[in-house]
C-alpha cells in the first residue's frame, strides 16, 4: 500500500512538471520541438522560408539527431544540406533557431571550401562575394596561382548565407573551425553544452552571440570580428580563448567568465565595452591592442588580470571595478595625454594589488573627484609603497594632492548652486533644462551637497564631473539668503561672521597646499625643491655682497673692485640658471612654482634694499665688513642650532673676525653665509656682528635664516618620502 501511495505520487509530480512545461512553451509562444526526418528535412529544403527578409532554409523547433548511433540520417542531413546551401544562385540562409542539435555539429561539412587561389574563387563566388573575401579586413593571403605558394594550399570554408542559432540547443560538440560566414552569424541566447569551437573564423555583418551560453570551452582563437562582436550576456563557464582574435569593436556588457579567459595578442579596433561583467578566473590581455576607447565599469575580477606590454590608444577606463588577485600593467603603453581611470575602484581582498612599471604606472593613474576617492588613493599609496615603488606612491600623493586643492577652490570660488541663477548655473556648464530642473528642486528642499545632483533625470556623471570644480552646495548660505533680502542685509550675509571664518580657514588651507605643491610637488619631487633652494641661495649671496659691499659712491666711495664685481654677478647668473633649469625640467607649473618663490624672495628683500639705501649709512666701521668669521677653525660644518649673529660672551667673540674684503675669493664668503643661513650648512661660521649695524640689514639676516628654518623641514619632508630607507616609517599601515 505504502508503495501504490508513492507511485501515485511521482506520477502526479510527473503530471504537474510536464503540464508547468508545457504551458511555459504556450506562454512564451513557442511550439514543442519535433523530430527531423529525411521526409521533413527534404520538404524543408523544396520550400526555403522567408525570415526577416532573408531567404532561409527554415529548421526551427527541430530535434535533429546526428549522434553516431544514427550515422545514415547525419550522412544523409549533412550532404542534402550542403548541396542545396552552396548550389544556390542566391545565398541561402540556414535557421537552426529553437531546435535542438543532438549529438557533435561540424559546420564545415555545409560550406564551400576552397583554395585561396584567386582564379578558383573567382570561378565559384559572385562578384560581391569576392570583394568580401578578398576585402582587408578579411586578412586572408590569396595567391594568384598555385606555383606562386610552394607548400600545400590552404583552403577556407565558406558560408555564404546567414546562420541563425536563436536559442538552439547544441547538446553535442560544435565545430565551427576556419569558416568565412559572409552573412554574419546570430547566435543569440544559443545553449553550447559541450565543447565550441570557433578559432580562425571570420564573421562579417553580423556576429551576435548576445545571451548565448557556453557550458565548457569556447575557442575563438584568431578569428577575425569584421563587424562589431555582440557578446553582451553571454555565459562562458569554461576555459574561453579569444587569443589572437581581431576585433572591430565589441560588446562583452554584463558578460560573466566562470573559467580563465584569454584574450592575449587580441587587437581592437573600435571601441569596446566590458562593463559589468564578472571574471571568477584569471584574465589576460596580454600583448592587446586597444586602439579606441575599452570600458570595465563595475566589473569584477575575482583573479589576477594581465595587461603586460598592451597598448591603448585611449584611455582604459575603471570606473567602480574591483579586483582580488593581482593586476599587472607591466611594460603596459598609452598614447601621450591617455590615461587610466580607476574612479570608486575597489580593492576587494588583502592579496588585491596594482602592478605596473615603476616610476611610470603612478603618472598613468588618475580619478576625477578626491570625493568617494580618498580610500581608495590611501590603499594605492600603500600598494605601491609595499612594492618599495616610492615613485609612484608620491604620484597618488600628488594625485591627492591636487585633487583636495581642486575640492577647495570649489568651496572657495564655486558657484552655490541654491542661490546661482539659471544663467550662472548655465555658464559652469549645466544645460538650460537642468539649470531649470536644479532651481525647481532647491525650492522645495536645498542641495545639502553637489552628489545630489546625480538624483535629478537629465543629469548624468558627465556633467557632474564637469561641474564638480565650479560649483559648491551650500545650503547654510542658501539660509542666510532666505533672512536678508534687502541690499544692506546682503552685505551682512556676505560678512556673516561664521561663514567668513570658514571661508578664511579654507582659503589658508589652500594656500598652504599650493605653496606645498609648488614648491616640493608635495614632497615628491626633490629635483623641484633643490632647485628652488639654488635659487634663493644664490639670490640672497648676491643681497648680502650688495649690502656689505656697495656702501656709497660719495664722498669717498665704499664699493667692491671691477674683479670682485664680475666674479659675483657671473656666479650668481650661472647658479640662477642651474637652479631654474632644475625648476622648468621639474615643476609642471614652472610659471606658477617661479611666481610663488618671487612672493618669498622679491617683496621683503626688496623694501628692505629700497629703504637702506635712500636713507645711506653713517654708523662706525663702516669700512669694516658686517660680516665675522671663526678665525679658530676652518672645516666642513652641520650648523642646526647656528644663530645669524655673532654671540655676546667676550671668549667667544675673540674667535669671530671680520672677513677680509682684500681677497679676491672674498666673494664665496657670501654664498657661505646664505648657504648657513638656508641649509644650516657651510664650510666656515659666519655670523652677523652685533654692533654698528644698521637695524634692516639684521632684519634681512633674520629673514632669510627664518626661511631657511622653513626650507630645511620641506627638504627633510621631501627626502623622507623620495628615499626609501631615510624614514622607515613610511612603509607602516
Amino acid at each position: 500500500m505504502r508503495l501504490i501511495k508513492i507511485a501515485l505520487c511521482v506520477l502526479l509530480l510527473t503530471v504537474f512538471m510536464l503540464r508547468s512545461s508545457l504551458s511555459v512553451q504556450a506562454a512564451n509562444g513557442q511550439p514543442e520541438p519535433t523530430l527531423l526526418t529525411l521526409e521533413l528535412l527534404q520538404e524543408r529544403l523544396n520550400n526555403p522560408s522567408n525570415i526577416e527578409g532573408v531567404a532561409a532554409i527554415d529548421l526551427q523547433h527541430l530535434i535533429i539527431d546526428i549522434r553516431p548511433e544514427n550515422a545514415e540520417f547525419r550522412n544523409q542531413f549533412y550532404r542534402l544540406l550542403k548541396t542545396t546551401l552552396n548550389q544556390s544562385t542566391k545565398p541561402l540562409g540556414l535557421d537552426l533557431s529553437y531546435s535542438q542539435i543532438q549529438g557533435d555539429f561540424n559546420g564545415g561539412n555545409l560550406g564551400v571550401r576552397v583554395p585561396l587561389i584567386e582564379e578558383t574563387i573567382k570561378s565559384v563566388f559572385s562578384q560581391e562575394e569576392v570583394e568580401q573575401i578578398k576585402s582587408k579586413s578579411a586578412y586572408l593571403s590569396i595567391f594568384k596561382s598555385p606555383q606562386s605558394f610552394s607548400a600545400s594550399l590552404p583552403k577556407l570554408t565558406v558560408w555564404r548565407g546567414r546562420l541563425k542559432l536563436e536559442e538552439t540547443q547544441f547538446q553535442g560538440k560544435v565545430d565551427f573551425h576556419n569558416i568565412f560566414f559572409l552573412k554574419g552569424v546570430d547566435s543569440r541566447y544559443a545553449d553550447f553544452q559541450k565543447t565550441a569551437n570557433w578559432s580562425d573564423c571570420r564573421l562579417s555583418l553580423l556576429a551576435n552571440f548576445g545571451g548565448a551560453s557556453f557550458r565548457e570551452s569556447a575557442n575563438f582563437q584568431h578569428s577575425y570580428f569584421i563587424t562589431s562582436a555582440q557578446f553582451k550576456q553571454a555565459n562562458f563557464q569554461g576555459l574561453t580563448d579569444f587569443q589572437g582574435s581581431h576585433f572591430n569593436g565589441g560588446n562583452f556588457h554584463q558578460v560573466r567568465f566562470g573559467g580563465a579567459a584569454d584574450f592575449d595578442k587580441t587587437v581592437w579596433e573600435e571601441s569596446t565595452d566590458f562593463s559589468d561583467s564578472l571574471w571568477s578566473d584569471r584574465a589576460g590581455f596580454t600583448k592587446s591592442i586597444f586602439n579606441a576607447s575599452v570600458s570595465f565599469n563595475q566589473s569584477r575580477f575575482a583573479d589576477s588580470v594581465d595587461f603586460r606590454d598592451t597598448r591603448f590608444s585611449e584611455n582604459l577606463n575603471l570606473r567602480e571595478a574591483s579586483i582580488e588577485g593581482l593586476m599587472d600593467f607591466s611594460d603596459v603603453g598609452f598614447n601621450h595625454g591617455k590615461m587610466l581611470n580607476i574612479d570608486h575602484f575597489m580593492f576587494d581582498s588583502k592579496a588585491a594589488q596594482i602592478m605596473g612599471d615603476p616610476g611610470i604606472i603612478g603618472q598613468l593613474i588618475t580619478v576625477p573627484t578626491l570625493q568617494g576617492n580618498e580610500n581608495l588613493l590611501r590603499k594605492l599609496i600603500r600598494n605601491f609603497r609595499e612594492q618599495e615603488q616610492i615613485v609612484d606612491a608620491n604620484y597618488i600623493e600628488l594625485l591627492r594632492a591636487k585633487l583636495r586643492l581642486n575640492t577647495w577652490w570649489g568651496r572657495i570660488f564655486g558657484v552655490n548652486i541654491n542661490t546661482a541663477s539659471v544663467s550662472r548655473l548655465v555658464a559652469i556648464g549645466f544645460e538650460p533644462q537642468q539649470a531649470e530642473t536644479i532651481v525647481r528642486v532647491r525650492e522645495e528642499q536645498p542641495f545639502r551637497n553637489l552628489v545630489e545632483i546625480l538624483r535629478l533625470d537629465g543629469i548624468n556623471l558627465a556633467t557632474y564631473i564637469t561641474v564638480y570644480n565650479r560649483a559648491i552646495a551650500n545650503s547654510q548660505e542658501a539660509a542666510i539668503a532666505d533672512n536678508y533680502s534687502s541690499c544692506w542685509q546682503r552685505f551682512l550675509r556676505l560678512t556673516h561672521l561664521k561663514y567668513g571664518v570658514e571661508k578664511l580657514l579654507t582659503i589658508l588651507q589652500w594656500l598652504q597646499w599650493e605653496i606645498l605643491l609648488l614648491l616640493t610637488g608635495y614632497g615628491t619631487n626633490f629635483p623641484l625643491i633643490f632647485g628652488v633652494g639654488i635659487v634663493a641661495i644664490a639670490y640672497f649671496g648676491l643681497l648680502f655682497w650688495l649690502v656689505d659691499r656697495v656702501r656709497r659712491w660719495r664722498p669717498s666711495p665704499i664699493l667692491p673692485t671691477p674683479l670682485e664685481t664680475t666674479s659675483m654677478v657671473g656666479s650668481y647668473a650661472i647658479f640662477t640658471a642651474i637652479g631654474l633649469l632644475e625648476i622648468f625640467s621639474a615643476s609642471t607649473q614652472p610659471g606658477l612654482t617661479l611666481l610663488c618663490l618671487g612672493v618669498f624672495l622679491l617683496p621683503i628683500p626688496g623694501l628692505i634694499l629700497g629703504i637702506i639705501y635712500r636713507r645711506g649709512r653713517y654708523h662706525n666701521l663702516l669700512n669694516t665688513s658686517y660680516l665675522t668669521e671663526d678665525g679658530s677653525l676652518r672645516q666642513l660644518r652641520l650648523m642646526i642650532g647656528r644663530l645669524p649673529i655673532m654671540p655676546r660672551y667676550p671668549l667667544f667673540r675673540e674667535r669671530y673676525l671680520p672677513i677680509l674684503w682684500d681677497r679676491r675669493w672674498n666673494w664665496l664668503n657670501y654664498y657661505d653665509f646664505s648657504l648657513n643661513n638656508l641649509l644650516k650648512f657651510g664650510f666656515n661660521d659666519l655670523r652677523m656682528r652685533d654692533e654698528f649695524v644698521p637695524g634692516l640689514i639684521t632684519t634681512l639676516v633674520w629673514y632669510q635664516w627664518s626661511l631657511g628654518v622653513l626650507y630645511l623641514i620641506l627638504l627633510l619632508w621631501t627626502l623622507s618620502r623620495t628615499i626609501p630607507g631615510l624614514n622607515l616609517l613610511i612603509y607602516l599601515k
